[in-house]
């Protein structure tokens, strides 16, 4: 039998999926010609994509360490914390993108009820931002036993 959606148990490592739905997404999003026009789009475009691409490949090097000892929970927090950075990195740059692109504050012409591009775009980032914290909270409290 399913689980009804709203009472699904929610993993730390959710974030791993978020992060591809919010790659994916930023490419899309910034290889479109309508929201970044092509003769300035790659001054800002690249930077954006490549922070969203770092901060999966820290999360996924996270993932891939087994905490078993003080330094795999180190480690294992460096790559969870780089993430985080990277991510820090992408909002920043999001909100510079929002700031000179005009094409990012108009509604979408298909779908004029939604604000497809701004709202889904910092919707995808607020939610990953969110389960990357919660993964290293959870990560920092099974860790406690190795850090001493």
């Amino acid at each position: 039998m399913a689980v009804p959606k709203s009472q699904r148990a929610k993993t730390p490592l959710t974030v791993l999926t978020e992060l591809d739905a919010l790659i994916s997404y930023t490419i899309q999003l910034c290889t479109d010609e309508r929201r970044f026009p092509k003769r300035y789009r790659w001054c800002l475009t690249k930077d954006i994509i490549d922070s969203a691409i770092k901060a999966k490949a820290d999360a996924a090097r996270a993932n891939s360490v087994y905490v078993n000892d003080r330094e795999s929970a180190i480690l294992r927090r460096t790559y969870q914390q780089k993430a985080i950075a990277n991510l820090a990195a992408l909002g920043t740059l999001m909100d510079t993108a929002f700031k000179v692109f005009s094409g990012l504050r108009h509604l979408d012409e298909e779908k004029p009820k939604k604000h497809v591009n701004i709202a889904t775009w910092t919707a995808r980032y607020d939610k990953t931002k969110a389960l990357m914290l919660a993964w290293k909270k959870s990560d920092t409290e099974h860790a406690r036993k190795y850090m001493g």
